[in-house]
């Protein structure tokens, strides 16, 4: 069987050794047929790799009718819940309008649980229901078979490399 032409630019890049950045950049402009200068543009590929991410992990949690948005909560409310609307809008960065939203069609297939808060009269605390643990926890199978799919042109080596790259920039720019 063939392999495919990304295959090869991949394998081309892996005897290269990736270490010309600009011989990669001219094989991947040429592969792509994109300009040189989105090749070096951090927010145009760590956005167009995100897109292709959410998209793949989106069509994979479909059976289950969920987003990687409304994931994404569902893991925030497991890890720090309960917790309240607010709070969780801040650690996703999301507006009060959009979380609204989410968590009442979260709550309306019974995944999420509002409760009035007992300190704070004004707030609800969130809880996952144990239809939501489930979920999540299926969700999260399908996330990681995803994800190893996904990263499969890089070696382990790769992968803790650009994580740990990743990790860096973003405890640098929640900082500040």
């Amino acid at each position: 069987m063939a392999k495919s032409t990304k295959s090869n630019s991949t394998d081309a890049l892996d005897a290269k050794g990736a270490k010309d950045a600009k011989d990669a950049n001219t094989l991947a402009a040429n592969e792509l047929d994109w300009p040189q200068g989105l090749l070096n543009s951090a927010g145009f590929l760590l956005n167009r790799l995100g897109r292709r991410l959410r998209e793949r992990l989106n069509l994979a949690l479909a059976p289950l009718q969920l987003t990687t948005q409304e994931l994404g909560l569902l893991r925030i409310i497991n890890e720090h819940g309960p917790l309240t609307q607010q709070s969780l809008g801040k650690k996703n960065l999301t507006d009060r309008t959009t979380i609204v939203h989410l968590l009442d069609t979260l709550e309306e297939r019974q995944l999420v649980v509002r409760t009035r808060n007992q300190t704070d009269r004004r707030s609800h605390l969130l809880y996952l229901t144990p239809r939501g643990k489930k979920t999540l926890s299926r969700a999260i199978k399908i996330t990681e078979r995803e994800q190893a799919d996904f990263l499969q042109p890089l070696t382990g080596d790769e992968w803790q490399g650009v994580r740990l790259s990743l990790v860096k920039l973003l405890l640098h720019h929640e900082q500040t």
